[in-house]
């Protein structure tokens, strides 16, 4: 055990670091219950207030565990929420909802003609949770199980929309922005631009960046506790732009149908 000599009061007196390190560990603790317990996020001043802590202390912590991805910090409203690197899908949870996923997802698989596919996120990468593929002779299908990186997906993208930009920034520095393509998005500063985007017209699309003849849009499910999102991939020779804002409709009124049976069943 590493000790530690302190003088007080003309006397001299060992420390050990264990305490000190208890202390802290007890304080990652609590800063860390108080997130879980909050959805929205929880700002510094008030982190610190309940934790008993000061404000340099607590900003100290919040950035070291931001830092890891424990904690991720919303740019805009300043709040802190338990970041993707600390939060684990319940599998119960998320098996009732893939369970729920299949019908919905398979009838807009025979809607379109086309390859669906349920996705979630793993640190990095997007997990193709469930697919259904087209009985189209040429098609675009990725496996169940499969992953995928977000740099150069409409899955990636329509879901890192919806994280902090620190989060993303995170991620992107810790990834190969790797070219599949001519059009495969390789700079942070261009895919930030890509977010700001598909924020704006609220789906995502793959535009030839995963496959040079592929083409596929998104939408991401808001209001479920984990990052997910569903999209409609094809080459992009039978799916042309024309047919992108169609097929937009569709995806959100199967969005919107399936975060409805899951919240209300939850």
């Amino acid at each position: 055990m590493t000790k530690r000599t302190a003088v007080t009061s003309g006397r001299t007196t060992v420390e050990t670091s264990s305490a000190y390190s208890i202390r802290a560990v007890d304080r990652v603790c609590d800063i860390l219950d108080l997130l879980q317990r909050s959805r929205e996020g929880i700002s510094l001043a008030d982190i610190a207030a309940v934790t008993e802590l000061p404000k340099s202390s607590t900003f100290r912590y919040l950035s070291a565990l931001e830092a890891r991805r424990y904690v991720e910090r919303d740019d805009e409203t300043s709040q802190y929420r338990v970041g993707l690197s600390f939060q684990t899908h319940d599998t119960r949870q998320l098996e009732a909802f893939l369970a729920q996923a299949e019908g919905p997802l398979r009838r807009l698989c025979y809607d379109t003609g086309e390859t669906t596919n349920l996705g979630t996120l793993d640190g990095p990468m997007v997990v193709h949770s469930l697919v259904f593929e087209s009985e189209q002779m040429m098609r675009l299908a990725a496996r169940v199980g499969d992953l995928a990186p977000i740099h150069s997906t409409a899955l990636g993208k329509a879901m890192a929309a919806e994280l902090s930009q620190s989060w993303v920034l995170a991620v992107l520095e810790a990834t190969e922005m790797t070219p599949f393509t001519s059009t495969t998005i390789t700079t942070p500063e261009a895919y930030l631009s890509e977010l700001e985007e598909v924020r704006r017209q609220g789906y995502a699309i793959d535009e030839l960046e995963n496959q040079a003849d592929g083409r596929c849009v998104a939408v991401a499910l808001q209001g479920m506790p984990f990052p997910c999102g569903i999209s409609v991939s094809a080459p992009a020779r039978r799916f042309t732009v024309d047919k992108v804002p169609v097929v937009v409709k569709q995806l959100r009124r199967v969005g919107l149908e399936l975060v409805r049976d899951f919240v209300s069943d939850a």
